[in-house]
């Protein structure tokens, strides 16, 4: 029986680290002994757990199987050992987190004071936010935005991530200050998309309590927040994204906030994580500073009142509802 329990110990190893190599090194054991135990796994199972390649290597259908199987059986030993030692546990080893990229410039830079406070834990970060890499990648959970759609996967609740329209006090002084949604077609607005050349993201507003999507013209589209947030702060263009990545250059007057009058309502930010029952305590750790780290930065970043810009270009601090022709060029979310 401890063979058994042997085998699936490194077989969740490679499963989650997604090479030989890394789970030896995590094991302490060479790359070639973790090979063969997984090999002689297979042949006692009579199934195929990995597909390999000289580039990659991903699990089967009956390798996510006996994944999960192998979580769930070594993690009730893990519980009962700590039970009957009765000794307070301390989050130890490495764990891999998949962020969302309009999230993680907010996240991963005080990652510090997370491993100030567990100096045990190791971490391997990935910027994408991709929940499938939760099984196909060996992630243990992955940090998401926006409204979930079915999964197989347990998720948290972990904060809230708030749309901020905004441009730089010289490009309103030169184009003048957007007074409705609709004034976005006469100005050059930054899009954010998800993978590099894929769709633009289209604006999102509020409009008598309902939430809009306004197709604008693509001029500019990049991939990265951090690339939309340096356009914006030097005057290309219009950009809208999560207000805690903009929250510095707002309070420095580097950046104004438009439209606040029609926000829409704030997406969720989500932990998607193996819906098993056992949950290691880094990553409950891992989450749980995650919450609490949202609520301060939240609480950080509430909307101040807009920087009143010159009579030429500024609204003066007008709050008018916005409006839109009979016919609007937006598709209301479903």
């Amino acid at each position: 029986m401890d063979r058994v329990l042997h085998a699936m110990s490194v077989f969740t190893h490679v499963a989650r680290m997604g090479s030989f190599t890394a789970a030896a090194e995590a094991l302490g054991v060479t790359a070639a002994s973790t090979s063969t135990v997984v090999r002689q796994l297979e042949a006692r199972l009579n199934v195929t757990l990995l597909q390999r390649s000289t580039r990659s290597m991903r699990l089967t259908t009956e390798g996510t199987q006996y994944y999960e199987h192998c979580l769930r059986v070594l993690g009730d030993i893990d519980d009962m050992e700590r039970h009957l030692k009765g000794s307070s546990v301390i989050p130890r080893g490495r764990i891999s987190i998949n962020v969302a990229e309009e999230i993680a410039h907010t996240i991963v830079p005080p990652i510090g004071d997370f491993l100030a406070h567990y100096p045990t834990v190791d971490l391997r970060i990935g910027i994408e936010g991709d929940p499938l890499g939760i099984i196909d990648k060996g992630v243990d959970c992955a940090i998401v935005v926006g409204n979930l759609a079915n999964s197989s996967l347990r998720s948290r609740t972990v904060g809230s991530c708030q749309a901020a329209t905004v441009a730089s006090p010289d490009y309103l002084r030169a184009h003048g200050v957007p007074r409705s949604v609709l004034d976005l077609h006469h100005h050059t607005v930054i899009h954010y998309s998800l993978k590099p050349f894929g769709s633009a993201r289209y604006f999102r507003f509020n409009a008598d309590g309902d939430d809009i999507q306004l197709k604008l013209v693509e001029k500019i589209c990049v991939s990265s927040t951090q690339a939309m947030l340096n356009y914006a702060v030097d005057g290309v263009g219009v950009a809208q994204l999560c207000r805690l990545i903009a929250a510095r250059d707002l309070s420095a007057g580097r950046l104004v906030e438009i439209l606040d009058q029609c926000r829409p309502a704030p997406l969720p930010v989500s932990v998607l994580y193996s819906d098993r029952r056992h949950m290691p305590m880094s990553v409950r750790a891992f989450i749980d500073w995650v919450v609490l780290y949202l609520q301060r930065a939240n609480a950080a970043s509430s909307p101040v009142a807009n920087i009143s810009l010159d009579d030429t270009a500024a609204v003066k601090g007008e709050r008018r509802r916005p409006t839109f022709p009979a016919e609007p060029a937006y598709s209301v979310l479903g």
